[in-house]
This record gives C-alpha cells, structure tokens and sequence, in this order.
C-alpha cells in the first residue's frame, strides 16, 4: 500500500494509492506538541471488485476468435487422382539453328500432350548425353509447353538436342541441330587502332633520351656581394639574416651557418636558404641563449669566404609579482571576503498555543484501486516543535 502523508504549515494530508479492501478502517490524525494534542478521525470504506470475470468483455471478439478456431473450415477436400491413358506426343517441333555466332542465346521450344498428365516426365539430351541443367542450360515444362534456353554460346554446344517426353503409356522424341559457328581464340590483331597508336607514341624512348651535358667548372673564390647585418630584438620575436654571394651557379659550393664559432642545429627554429645566390637564415621565437656572433661561410674547391653579424635578444622577466588585471584583482578579493559570508543569529519564536484542527478530514467512500485524499488545517502554524502523525485504527502509519 503507497501512502504518502504531507504537513506543510497548517495543511496535513495523507494520500493513499491504489487502495485495496484492507485499507477500509477508521484514520486518525493526531497533533501534539508540548501544551497539548488534538484528533480527528475519518472512515473509509473500499469496495471490493470480483476477483475472476468468467464473462466475455468484448462479445463480438469472441464470436470471430470461435469462427477463426473452427477446425471443420480446414479440412482438405478428397482429391481423386485423375489417371491419363494417353500415350506423350509432340504436337509440334522444336526448330534447328545454324550459323549461330558465340556469344549468342539458343532457344527451342515445342508443345506436348497430354497437358495434365503429372507423371510425365521431360528430358533434354545433346548428342546422346543429358544436358546438365544450370546456368547456361534452362528447360522449361509448363502445361505441354517445353522449351530449352542455352545462354551464351560456345562451339561445344553444336550437335544434335533431342527432348524425350516419357509417362506410365509411352514415350516419343523430337530432335533439332544446333550449330555454332567458333570465333579465334587468340585475337593477334588490335582491337583499338587508336589506342595503339597512343601506346606506342608513350612508348617511344627517343623521346626520353638525355641531351648531353657538359659540367661547368667553376674557378671563381666566392664572394659576398651584401653582408650579414646585426639585429637587436626582444625575447620571442623571429630574427633574420640574410646576404648574397657569388659564383651563383657553383654546384660544388657548400654554405654553412655558426654561432659563436659552433654549427648552427637545424630544427624547427632554425630555418636556411641558400638559392641561386640568395643565402638567409631565420630563427623563430628568440631566446636570450641565441644571442650571440653568427657566421656564414661560403666554401667551394677554390676557396671559402665569411660574413658575421651579431644577435643581441632582450629577455623578459620570469616571474611577474604585480598584478596584470586590476579590475579582475578586485573581484577576486570581494568574492574571498568571509565576513559577507557570517550567518546571522536568528532568535527562535516560542509557541504557546496548543494545536487546533480549524478543518477536520472527511469520511470518504472509495472503489478498489482508487486513490484516497484526507486533508486538514491546522494550527499554529509557526510551531517549528509541532509534530504531526498518522493513525489507522489507533496504530501508527508507516511512511
């Protein structure tokens, strides 16, 4: 049983859920606090449904659920088995086919009787020898219609079909000749003029061959035509260097990057270029530690020449002790402030009243499985003490 009692200031209520018979009996609610108590009763009485309904709820239903259950409605008729005494004979014949080219669909058909004979039984041979039914190879028997459908011919299916109709009398035959012309296996001519031609134009190698080439050799010193120049920037900034140098088409001449007299690391900050004379280097987010004397140099088999420049990066400070958004500091410290947070002190009012029900419940009469609602007011309503409980038939209620 699901009861579910309520006191809310001067309100008292008791729902119960889907009542049974057993619920039926006397509730009391009872209020009591320290001067006093007050009562109030009510009665409810459930009545009971029948527990077993041996009637039909829904008549007509019932009427087509006994039509659908008659078993006399299924019964099989007797069927007599109608005995042919004809003997099979081809009333038509199936056509021969000549000059077929592969590739090509072979069709015969003829017709047979009787029609309704079920033991009748059709077969297909070729040169003697059943045909094997399957993909290629389709008869068909439907009511003294017989037909032979072979898909996709090849030279192996010439020969002579015959269809053999056989039943408990007799049997007769009819043949037809199918002829099927063989293409070459081997096609040694181009099937594609054009794409031929296209293939052998891709083919050709005098097309591809190298020119000869003569290496020049060069016997110039290289020479840096601009120098390097000095930059100063702050810590995270990109700094740039960059000059040009001759001889500009010198496959033998190697340009190499130092700082401070050790090889520049090639990574992800550090980026060279050399092309074509155009020589440069880039360095990304600069730190204080690249500061220093940087060095290019310039060395081919006749000689080698240099080019320096300084880098000077300003660093920033480490750690920041002052703030960096006044008006976020202030907000900061409002929210920290704990005295806005100091509870009030809050002087408990004394009741002196004893409760009163100024409502009473009313009595209540109920159908099974309906809900029942008791309700009634009370005061004082202030009383943080009062207590307020539910009786049936004098015992107390469980939640």
């Amino acid at each position: 049983m699901g009861k579910r009692p309520a006191y809310d200031f001067d309100y008292v209520a008791l729902d119960l859920l889907s009542v049974y018979p057993e619920d039926s009996g006397v509730y009391t609610c009872q209020a009591r606090n320290q001067l006093g108590e007050a009562v109030t009763s009510c009665s409810v009485k459930v009545i009971a449904k029948r527990d077993l309904l041996l009637d039909s709820q829904h008549a007509s239903s019932l009427e087509k659920i006994q039509y659908l259950e008659d078993s006399s409605r299924y019964k099989k008729q007797e069927f007599i088995d109608e005995v042919v005494t004809i003997k099979p004979r081809f009333i038509t014949k199936p056509k021969s086919l000549e000059n077929m080219r592969e590739g090509q669909h072979a069709h015969f058909e003829c017709k047979l009787e009787p029609v309704t004979d079920s033991n009748l039984k059709v077969e297909w041979y070729k040169d003697g020898r059943p045909v094997t039914v399957g993909h290629r190879f389709r008869p068909i028997h439907d009511f003294g219609y017989v037909a032979l459908d072979i898909v996709d011919l090849i030279a192996e299916d010439s020969g002579v079909y015959t269809c053999r109709a056989v039943n408990v009398v007799g049997a007769d035959e009819t043949n037809c000749k199918l002829t099927c012309r063989g293409s070459a296996q081997i096609l040694t001519t181009t099937q594609n003029e054009t794409g031929l031609e296209q293939i052998q134009y891709l083919e050709d190698r005098s097309r591809f061959q190298r020119s000869e080439y003569i290496e020049e050799t060069t016997t110039q010193v290289p020479v840096f035509t601009t120098s390097l120049k000095d930059c100063n920037i702050k810590e995270g900034q990109r700094a740039h260097f960059e000059c040009r140098l001759i001889p500009v088409s010198d496959t033998t001449m190697k340009v190499e990057w130092f700082h401070n007299n050790v090889p520049v690391k090639s990574g992800s900050r550090f980026t060279e270029t050399n092309s074509f004379g155009f020589v440069a280097l880039d360095i990304l987010h600069c730190l204080p530690e690249d500061s220093g004397t940087y060095t290019c140099r310039a060395k081919n088999i006749v000689g080698e020449a240099t080019s320096k420049a300084s880098l000077n990066v300003q660093g920033r400070r480490s750690i920041y002790s002052e703030t960096q958004n006044e008006a976020a500091l202030s907000q900061l410290a409002h929210l920290e402030d704990s005295s806005r947070y100091q509870r009030t002190s809050q002087v408990e009012e004394t009741v002196n009243q004893a409760p009163v029900f100024t409502q009473p419940m009313k009595d209540i009469t109920l159908a099974e499985n309906q809900a029942a609602h008791f309700e009634a007011r009370l005061i004082p309503v202030g009383d943080s003490r009062l207590k307020v409980e539910w009786l049936r038939n004098g015992v107390p209620i469980s939640a």
